[in-house]
This record gives structure tokens, sequence and C-alpha cells, in this order.
């Protein structure tokens, strides 16, 4: 079953069995290859957009634009892992499921916004004695998940969570009509995406209009996706066996037509590339819908197939998994302090060559992430600042002399 005590809920289940459900929970090992993978993805995206010129490099850009699956990603693994846990359960309460998770969200929400705050926009700035008296300028951030370039995940993890109860309901009560809701929730999600493309708000929308990637409404269609599949997850097990080839031709031709319409965008429309490789783009969609499923594909084969043949690289993936979210949290530091050091007027670490530049910041911060979160998991109060357990300190494990 779930932990209690993770604020994602992108956790595997141990192999238990839920009050008022005689369904026993097995550990979910594919699930901590695709959140590892992901968690992976999202930090080397960061890294490379960090070194590189993110506004008008076409590599840059063709490259971020396919890695855009990994936030939908997390949406829909976390839509699989929730449904998972309490489709059958009959004594699932809404105020309850409330209570036990949204704290785990909201107070590291609270404590690293704040964190990124004082350091990106207070010290770096010189500002550090204006703390108190900026305040408001906090609350500005941390009402649209601003305070830091990431935290926005853990605001719209928020609204999942208070929406979970409502989203359960609907996915019970069309227990028999599943694929209309997927083509429901599809069709709604076209018709989003399309709007936040293609309309232009009026003036005095424009202020609240613009934090529409904050809200949860641009990633329904992958909450209910995941969900779904939740459901039907053994059913879907059989129907991807043996569709690899496909599977993988399908990748190959979404990415050839969602790459293709990006570089018209800019080629021949004349956008900017950063614009024209907008997450939400309409001729995305596919791609990250395929990707998703080739990601879960390829995560279910290696839990079926290899990884009790690899019990090293299932400890590796575990570790990854267990940290990833903790990592999440505080990658941005790693990246502000490596980007702070400055030579001939810009980031020092930007004037080396590419790739170096980005292979050495993407090893930095996943390391720095790892050590910072080892330290961290061992203090008081972990589960506050890290979204996990405490762990016992470090001991000795030196054979005495004889």
């Amino acid at each position: 079953m779930l932990s209690p005590t993770n604020p994602t809920l992108l956790l595997s289940t141990t192999e238990t069995t839920t009050a008022g459900s005689s369904t026993k929970r097995t550990y979910l090992h594919h699930v901590d290859l695709i959140r590892a993978t992901t968690f992976s993805l999202v930090i080397f995206v960061h890294c490379l957009t960090a070194t590189t010129d993110e506004f008008h490099s076409m590599p840059v850009n063709s490259t971020a634009l396919l890695l855009h699956f990994t936030r939908n990603m997390f949406f829909a693994l976390t839509g699989y892992v929730l449904m998972y846990q309490n489709f059958d359960r009959g004594d699932f309460r809404t105020v309850h499921f409330w209570r036990r998770r949204i704290k785990l969200v909201i107070i590291p929400y609270l404590i690293w916004s704040f964190i990124y705050w004082v350091i990106e926009d207070m010290w770096d700035r010189g500002r550090l004695g204006d703390v108190t008296g900026s305040l408001d300028e906090f609350w500005d951030l941390l009402k649209w998940g601003l305070s830091g370039f990431h935290m926005y995940f853990l605001f719209v993890m928020l609204q999942v969570y208070l929406l979970f109860p409502l989203v359960l309901w609907l996915v019970r009560a069309t227990r028999n009509h599943h694929v209309a809701l997927l083509a429901g929730s599809f069709a709604v999600q076209v018709a989003v995406i399309s709007i936040i493309t293609y309309w232009q708000p009026p003036q005095s929308w424009s202020n609240v209009w613009w934090h529409y990637y904050a809200t949860f409404i641009p990633y329904q269609f992958f909450i209910v996706l995941g969900s779904v599949a939740a459901v039907h997850r053994e059913e879907t097990r059989h129907w991807l066996r043996g569709k690899g080839w496909w599977l993988f031709a399908s990748l190959v031709l979404t990415a050839a037509f969602a790459l293709g319409t990006f570089w018209r965008r800019v080629w021949g429309l004349h956008q900017i590339p950063i614009y024209a490789g907008a997450a939400f783009q309409p001729t995305l969609l596919l791609f990250l819908i395929v990707a998703i499923i080739c990601l879960y594909a390829f995560g279910r084969h290696w839990a079926d197939t290899y990884r009790e043949q690899t019990p090293r690289f299932d400890r590796v993936v575990k570790y990854a998994s267990n940290r990833s979210f903790s990592v999440f949290l505080c990658h941005a530091i790693l990246i502000f302090f490596i980007l702070h050091p400055q030579k001939d007027g810009q980031p020092w670490i930007k004037t080396l060559e590419s790739p170096w530049a980005t292979i050495l910041m993407y090893i930095g911060t996943i390391a720095g992430s790892l050590l910072l979160v080892e330290i961290l998991r061992r203090l008081p109060g972990s589960s506050y600042l890290t979204g996990r357990p405490r762990l016992p300190p470090l001991r000795s494990t030196r054979r005495p002399s004889w």
C-alpha cells in the first residue's frame, strides 16, 4: 500500500491488505523505474536550458519539446497510483484522505518556496535585510507557484489532491464506460490546449489567464488516463505485450510530426523557438500520449522480465525512486549555485564548450542534490523538508581489528 508519508503519491505499493477490502496490493516495481526515469529527465531539461540559449537554439528547443512529456507523465502516474490504491476501497473518506496527504505537500511547498525566494530574490539581489518587509512579494509568488521555477508542480499537485475524490467518484460512476470517459476527457484536452495556444484573452483577464500552466486544467486528461489505466492495469498489461515495435514506430512517427510542425512554426511562421516549442501545442499532444504509453510499457516489461535478473540495477532504481521527489525539491538550488560564479560577465560554466557545460551541470546537480538529500533525510522534521520519512543516522560499518 502507498506510504501515508509520501506527498506526491508517486510511490509504489507494498504487499498489504487495505481496510474494508480483501484485495492485496502488490509492489509496483515498474512505477519505481518510471518515476526515477521521469525525474532524471526533468532535471536534465533544467540543466540543458540553464547552460544553453534556451530562447533561440533549435537543437535545445527540439530536445525540450519532446521532453515536455515528463510533466504529463507525473500527473498520469499520480492518477495511476492514487486510483490503484483507492478504487476498490470501501472505507475511502475524503476528509481523511485530505488530512493525511495535503499536509505533506503543502508544508514542503511553503518551506521550499520560502527558501528559493530568500536566496534567489532577496539574497542574490542584495535585499536580504528586506525579507520581513517584503512578504507581500513572497505571497504574490506563492499563490501561483512562482517562487522557484519548478514549484508550480507542487502547486498543481495540491489541486490534484483536492480534486481526487471527485476523480475517484467519476471513474467509479463510469465503471462500464471508461472508453467514453477517456474520449470525453481527450476532447476537453484538445479544446483546452487549442484555446491556450490560439486565443488571446482580454487585457482584464491576462493577469490570471497566463497562469494556466499552474492549474490542473491543462493536465486533466493525463490524470484521467492514469486513473483508468490503474483500474484496467491487467488488461493494459496484456494489450501492450508483444507490441514493442508498434509502440516504437508510433513514438517515432508522432515525434516526427511534433518536430516537423515545430520547425514549420519557427522557419515558416518565424516564431521564436522557445514559444514555438511550448508545452501545450496541439500538435504535440499525440506524441505526449504515445511517449507516456511507451515509458509505461518499458517499465512493465522490465519489471516483469528483467528485474529479478538485474538485482543491482533494481537496487539503484529503488534508491533513485525513493529520493526522486526530494531531489526534485532541492535540485534548483544546486543549479543556482553552479551558475552563480561569474567569468567574463557570464556564469563560468557557460564558458565551457557545448555539450560539456550541460554534462557537468547535470552531474553536479544530481550528485549535489543526492548529497543534500542524504543530509536532510536524517534531520528532525525530514518529512516536511524532503517529503519522505526520516532516515536513521549513518552508522559506522567498520569491522573491529583483531
